[in-house]
């Protein structure tokens, strides 16, 4: 997959967002769809969030709706074991969200879905976008700016939810795509970054279905 090492900083990365204040203000005119001249368009901010600097809801893969405790034992489509995934597996051979279990076009309707791994990879893709360190809200993260259009979005670090934990909140950005991989149906293309580096991956930071991770929907 495509992976870009970003070799000079504006801003670098020192503090900690334990503490962000994640449910601000709503936005005046709710989440907008950004045209950063790519195939899709993306979320103003991420499902459930109130802002832009918001992290919003934490999903398992494939489910839509948050919990206390994410494991196998209390991921939906598993009968309490990776080794009995009862949906998206080696059976069904499916490797995409249907819709009906995408949390974004549950929580958000309309058109609005999470992204594929494709588009993520366009989302990295230096031809396509710049990807600037910066702070807003007191939030470490993104802004990611269309070339084609010159628009942007916040992407801000989020963690994820293990267990009954949230984990790299301070340090990681980490999303889900709508993508299994089809290597290890184990786990699912996600989106990672942190000060220095930005890729999709399937594997780093334990990318097991029944994690929690933020999603940022397409349109």
């Amino acid at each position: 997959m495509k992976k870009i090492l970003l070799m000079t900083l504006s801003v670098m990365f020192f503090g900690t967002v334990a503490n962000a204040k994640v449910h601000a203000a709503e936005a005046e005119d709710g989440v907008e769809a950004v045209d950063l001249g790519l195939s899709v368009k993306w979320a103003s901010m991420n499902v459930g969030a109130k802002k832009d600097s918001g992290f919003g809801t934490y999903f398992a893969w494939g489910e839509t709706k948050p919990k206390q405790y994410y494991s196998w034992g209390t991921y939906a489509w598993s009968k309490g074991d990776s080794n009995f995934l009862m949906k998206y597996s080696v059976n069904d051979k499916m490797i995409r969200l249907l819709p009906t279990d995408d949390a974004a076009r549950t929580c958000m309707g309309g058109k609005w879905r999470m992204p594929t791994v494709e588009e993520f990879d366009e989302l990295v893709n230096p031809a396509n976008c710049t990807w600037e360190w910066i702070t807003k809200d007191g939030v470490n993260g993104y802004k990611v700016t269309g070339k084609k259009t010159g628009n942007s979005i916040f992407l801000p670090i989020t963690g994820f939810r293990f267990y009954a934990e949230v984990q790299f909140r301070a340090i990681k950005g980490v999303y889900w795509s709508s993508t299994l991989y089809a290597g290890n149906p184990f786990k699912a293309w996600c989106l990672e970054f942190d000060f220095s580096d930005v890729k999709v991956d399937f594997g780093n930071l334990s990318s097991n279905r029944f994690s929690g991770r933020c999603i940022r929907a397409v349109q």
